[in-house]
C-alpha cells in the first residue's frame, strides 16, 4: 500500500517545532515546504484551531508556542531536541482515548520487544489502573497519563522498591522545577502529594518473555493531575491539581517530554540509591503513626526510616522493627483528609 502523503497542515507543524518560540517567516515555510502563502495561513488556522498555541506577528511570521493536549509529533520533536537526538525510542505513541496505556503497553511489548525505551500515552482514559488495580480518574486534558517502558539490563538487578521510589522522587523534581512555588511531598510507595492531597501515583510492572524464561522490559505507569476537574465524590476530599486555574498555559509536550527523559537515565543508575536521600527529604510519614497494609495482614506502628533498599522501617507496637518492601499505607494522621 502506497503511504498516505503528508497533510499540509502536519508539514507547517514539523517545520515551526525546528525551532519553537522562534518566529519563522510565511515567505520561509512556503519556500521550505514549495507551497504557497496562502496554503502556510491556511495551515496555521487549522492547526490553531486543532489547539495548537502559534503566535503570528506582522513582519515575524509565526512560531510554535505550545499545545493544549499532548500529541505524537510535538512530544517526538521535543525529546529529540532535549536529548540533542542521542535517545532512541522503540515507538512513540499517543492516544486520544484508550481504556489503559499501561494495558496496552504490556500487550504491545510482549510481541514487540525492544532495545530502546518505548513511551505510550493519551489525552483520556477509561480504565486506568494503579496499584492493587485500583481505576482512577482521568479526564481528558487535565492531566498526563503514562506509560514508559524501561529496558531491562540483564547484567543488574532490579530492585523493584528503590525503582518506583526514585521514579517518584525525579517526577517530583521535574514538576517542581515547571510549576514555581509547587512543593511536592512523598508518601510511601508511590503517591505523589501536594498540599495534603494525592496529585499522582506510579505503578511498576514487569513484561515477561515466556520463550526466553526471563523478564524483557519494565513498564513504569504515572499519571499526574495537573489542571482541575469535576472529581468523582469518592476522591474529591482527597484529590487534587497542580494548579488551580483551569486555564493555566500547560506545554503538556514539553511537560512530558522532560519527565520522559529525566526517568530514563534514572533507570541508568537507581541500583545505587543515588535518589534515596531527596526521597526521604520529601517523605512525610516517617515519624508517624501508620496502618500497613501488606497482602491480607496489617501492621500498626510508627515509621523510623526509609531503608537504602526503599523499605519502610516500622517499629511495631510491640516494639519489634520490621522493613516491609511491598504494601500500601493505609490510614496516617498527618492529613485526616488523604483518608488513609
Amino acid at each position: 500500500m502506497a503511504e498516505m502523503k503528508q497533510r499540509t497542515k502536519d508539514r507547517v507543524l514539523i517545520d515551526l517545532l525546528q525551532q519553537p518560540g522562534t518566529y519563522v517567516s510565511g515567505d520561509q515555510l512556503a519556500s521550505d515546504l514549495a507551497i504557497s502563502r496562502e496554503s502556510v495561513w491556511k495551515a496555521v488556522k487549522s492547526l490553531q484551531k486543532d489547539g495548537h498555541r502559534i503566535s503570528s506577528k506582522k513582519k515575524s511570521g509565526y512560531a510554535y508556542l505550545s499545545s493544549n493536549h499532548v500529541d505524537q509529533r510535538v512530544v517526538t520533536a521535543y525529546l529529540d531536541q532535549l536529548s540533542q537526538g542521542q535517545q532512541a525510542f522503540d515507538t512513540i505513541q499517543v492516544f486520544d482515548d484508550i481504556n489503559s496505556t499501561q494495558t496496552y503497553a504490556k500487550d504491545y511489548l510482549a510481541t514487540h520487544p525492544g532495545q530502546q525505551p518505548s513511551l505510550f500515552t493519551a489525552r483520556t482514559m477509561g480504565a486506568g489502573y494503579g496499584r492493587r488495580g485500583r481505576a482512577f480518574f482521568a479526564p481528558k486534558d487535565r492531566g498526563l497519563y503514562i506509560s514508559l517502558s524501561l529496558p531491562i539490563d540483564q547484567e543488574q538487578p532490579v530492585i523493584a522498591s528503590l525503582l518506583t521510589t526514585s521514579a517518584a522522587a525525579v517526577i517530583a523534581q521535574v514538576l517542581e522545577e515547571t510549576f514555581d512555588g509547587l512543593s511536592v511531598s512523598l508518601k510511601w510507595v508511590n503517591d505523589l502529594i501536594v498540599s495534603g492531597h494525592k496529585v499522582g501515583g506510579i505503578i511498576t510492572e514487569a513484561v515477561f518473555d515466556m520463550e526466553n524464561q526471563q523478564y524483557n522490559a519494565l513498564v513504569l505507569g504515572f499519571f499526574v493531575n495537573v489542571l482541575p476537574a469535576d472529581y468523582p465524590s469518592d476522591i474529591q476530599k482527597k484529590a487534587m491539581a497542580l494548579v488551580d486555574d483551569p486555564n493555566y498555559p500547560i506545554d503538556w509536550n514539553f511537560l512530558m517530554a522532560r519527565l520522559t527523559l529525566a526517568l530514563i537515565r534514572m533507570n541508568a543508575n537507581y541500583q545505587s540509591g543515588e535518589y534515596l536521600a531527596d526521597y526521604r527529604r520529601r517523605s512525610f510519614l516517617i515519624g508517624q503513626r501508620v496502618s500497613l497494609q501488606v497482602g491480607q495482614e496489617q501492621f500498626e506502628g510508627t515509621v523510623m526510616a526509609i531503608s537504602d533498599s526503599a523499605g519502610l522501617v516500622l517499629r511495631l507496637d510491640n516494639g519489634e522493627e520490621k522493613t516491609i518492601y511491598a504494601g500500601e499505607v493505609t490510614k496516617v494522621k498527618l492529613y485526616e483528609n488523604l483518608n488513609l
